[in-house]
């Protein structure tokens, strides 16, 4: 049989003031994609991996991953489902389709992107063909994809760890329906629910508890054969917004009705325990001092490329050069014209130059720095960790500048906080240093845990802020937990 094969994922950040472009996946299509991503850490490699050994023919269509941002323009995105819905015409046709989506892609005029790229896609195929997604833990889980794939499979993992063996399972839940020995049937229940991202951690704490519950479900009942809990990513100001919890049975709705309201009932009971703690920067900087060892990561969330945000703050820099100047520590800043003003020198020349505040110009100022060239380089680097393995990330022209103790990774483009890279790609040992300030709610914990001494999470501003409260929210569905105070949904 023929199987058509699909990748393609970005998280929108509503609260983004950079816009997201079609040249921001780097989409390949066809036969070119394999080299890209075949052997790759990914639900695609994946999907490679555990159907090449088959008698399957494996359709190559379409592939491409965007750093976190706002939302595409209505016509950007619209040249961009035109291209999945061209490709996907050409190289038809089709006896399934495994499709590897993020869940929370959003342009101006289409809350729900994926959705959206599904119900093309079912227009070109019909509906008798299966259909089976993977989606990422933070996807805004809609009625429409529910309703539009056979499967829904949704990574297990925050930190994401797992998106390979997400991969695997959908493909082997693919070949049971292509040999007829299961008949998947999704269901969804919705919850009035935003939770922070630094409390959606799966080794521990409540999120854990629901997926145990879950997965305890589906080992009692045989019938049922995925679980997913979506815990959704906080920063989107749009319709029909919230956690969802899904289950996939063979052919019996009403099973995974149950389990479902059943795990989402337990997630709505722990929301008082999934508020975020932050700590004041300033104190932040002074605990890890006091702290024995090191590395501590100062874990300035709010600021997270991976949640969308520009990657400008500097604040963590002011900070750091008035409390502990001379103190071995690591930072990023994106700034690109801090990196052209470093580009214009040579490594081991003194420069003077502001940094920060180049895109949220309302939340943050320059800070001015005084320092010495360490490096130049083009920014490109691969993840070599558990997360996103063999992906490349380009972060564009980029600067280290030593200030002091403090040395700042400038690039001009966005770069993963999540994994070491975005340091030890330009020389530097995170290891050997007092403190890091890490861009990421929690995913950097994959990548750090294995050597920091502690991880602090600090209060600072921006736009994937934890303080949900305080974002401009104006779309989402109302009532929603933390915004409001609500009834519970279930006493009906």
């Amino acid at each position: 049989m023929r199987i058509g094969l699909g990748y393609l994922l970005q998280e929108t950040n509503t609260f983004s003031p950079v816009e997201t472009h079609i040249g921001d996946f780097h989409p390949l299509f066809g036969e070119p994609l394999l080299d890209q991503w075949h052997g790759t850490r990914t639900e695609i490699g994946a999907f490679l991996d555990t159907l090449g050994p088959t008698s399957h023919t494996l359709v190559p269509l379409f592939a491409g991953w965007a750093m976190t941002a706002g939302c595409m323009s209505a016509a950007n995105f619209a040249e961009l489902k035109q291209s999945v819905v061209d490709q996907v015409v050409a190289d038809g046709p089709y006896d399934a389709l495994l499709l590897a989506l993020h869940g929370s892609l959003s342009a101006e005029g289409t809350d729900d992107c994926d959705g959206a790229i599904i119900e093309a896609i079912r227009g070109i195929v019909g509906r008798d063909i299966p259909i089976i997604v993977t989606l990422d833990l933070h996807a805004n889980m809609t009625a429409k994809i529910a309703g539009l794939a056979d499967a829904v499979v949704g990574y297990r993992t925050y930190p994401h760890v797992d998106m390979y063996e997400v991969g695997q399972a959908a493909a082997e839940l693919m070949l049971r329906t292509l040999d007829g020995e299961v008949q998947p049937v999704t269901v969804m229940q919705k919850l009035p629910l935003i939770i922070p991202a630094e409390n959606q951690q799966t080794t521990h704490g409540p999120v854990k508890q629901v997926w145990d519950t879950a997965q305890a479900y589906r080992q009692a009942n045989r019938e049922i054969l995925s679980v997913s809990v979506f815990a959704v990513q906080p920063w989107l100001d749009i319709d029909e917004m919230g956690c969802a919890t899904v289950a996939v049975a063979d052919a019996d709705a009403e099973s995974a009705r149950r389990c479902v309201r059943e795990s989402a009932q337990q997630l709505w009971s722990f929301r008082a325990k999934l508020e975020a703690e932050r700590t004041d920067p300033r104190e932040a900087i002074r605990e890890a001092l006091a702290t024995e060892g090191g590395p501590v990561v100062l874990g300035d969330s709010s600021d997270s490329p991976t949640a969308g945000a520009p990657g400008d703050s500097a604040e963590m820099v002011r900070l750091l050069l008035e409390e502990a100047p001379d103190v071995p520590s690591l930072a990023w800043v994106r700034d690109p014209a801090a990196v052209a003003a470093a580009w214009k020198l040579r490594p081991g020349d003194s420069i003077r130059t502001r940094v920060g505040g180049a895109f949220t110009k309302d939340l943050f100022r320059p800070v001015e720095i005084e320092g010495r060239v360490r490096s130049l380089s083009d920014g490109r680097f691969f993840f070599r960790g558990e997360y996103n393995k063999g992906m490349l990330n380009e972060m564009g022209r980029t600067a280290v500048i030593d200030v002091g103790g403090l040395s700042i990774v400038v690039s001009e483009e966005a770069a993963s906080g999540i994994g070491t890279e975005v340091f030890r790609s330009q020389g530097l040992e995170p290891e050997y240093q007092k403190m890091i300030v890490v861009k990421s709610a929690n995913s950097f914990r994959s990548e750090y845990g294995p050597f920091m001494a502690k991880a602090i999470m600090v209060d600072t501003p921006g736009i994937s802020s934890s303080n949900l409260r305080s974002l401009p929210y104006k779309r989402v569905s109302r009532p929603i937990h933390p915004l409001d105070e609500i009834d519970d949904p279930f006493a009906v």
